[in-house]
């Protein structure tokens, strides 16, 4: 019997509108009725997870940043961080190639740099991107949940960052990419599944009563913790392997599809 479903955001609870799907709150209030809980897993930051978590009436703790941070009302439970210093030359080389960098620290998104694909990214959710270079001091020192470096052409640019990640060997951070789009730098522990793991242990669920639901490779490690796994229809075909249902639905309409075959509601 499932007891909790933990579910990704972008590309399976939201899609390219960025808006959350409508009677969301009600379905996750029914959930609830049948005794069956619900809560998110996301690489989206604290500062841009918040209003949604509150609109959805989600009190349970959740990931933010793939699992660097875990959240519950407002309250940081978890928080794991690298220095910025360590990939320093990572980050100057996706500079000089026009490429786009967001960074996560303590929950809040930042700039140093203003970019097309950022402007884009702003005007989708309402807000405006400031850039805010880093002092020399804040090179040394700065620490991070994560940093998502974006190449909007999406011309094969990322395979030369994803060589430099590569060779700075052991450098306290990991990385996923999406294929030839982006790839996000991690503190070296932090991921969905590790915080899916902790998530569990505080609603003390066995992980054979949870059912995590996602679209993409951020979601592969969450997929192989032993719990029920489910890829929503317009799913990465990289995480098909690896799940132990594919929808026909996509988005939201896979993520209800999957709820309704293991918990019934």
């Amino acid at each position: 019997m499932v007891r909790l479903v933990i579910c990704d955001m972008d590309g399976t609870l939201i899609g390219r509108d960025e808006q959350l799907p409508e009677g969301i709150s009600d379905w996750i209030a029914k959930l609830k009725e049948h005794n069956v809980m619900f809560t998110v897993a996301t690489g989206r930051s604290e500062a841009f997870m918040e209003p949604l978590i509150k609109r959805m009436g989600i009190s349970l703790p959740y990931a933010a940043s793939n699992g660097a941070a875990i959240v519950r009302a407002g309250s940081t439970l978890r928080r794991r961080q690298f220095p910025v210093s360590h990939i320093r030359g990572i980050l100057k080389k996706a500079q000089e190639m026009g490429l786009s960098l967001l960074f996560t620290s303590n929950g809040i998104d930042r700039v140093i740099e203003i970019t097309p694909w950022l402007i884009k990214e702003a005007a989708k959710h309402g807000i405006t991107y400031r850039p805010e270079p880093f002092s020399e001091r804040e090179w040394n020192e700065y620490r991070i949940e994560k940093v998502l470096i974006m190449d909007d052409i999406r011309d094969g640019r990322i395979s030369i960052i994803e060589e430099l990640c590569k060779d700075s060997g052991d450098a306290g951070f990991h990385y996923v990419r999406y294929r030839n789009k982006a790839i996000e730098l991690m503190e070296r522990t932090a991921n969905k599944a590790d915080a899916v793991r902790r998530i569990v242990e505080i609603l003390n669920v066995a992980m054979p009563e949870v059912l995590v639901v996602g679209d993409d490779d951020n979601d592969l490690q969450m997929f192989q913790l032993g719990a029920i796994s489910a890829a929503v229809g317009n799913a990465s075909s990289n995480v098909l392997p690896f799940v132990e249902y594919h929808c026909v639905g996509t988005q939201f309409d896979g993520v209800k599809e999957a709820v309704l075959k293991y918990c019934g509601v």
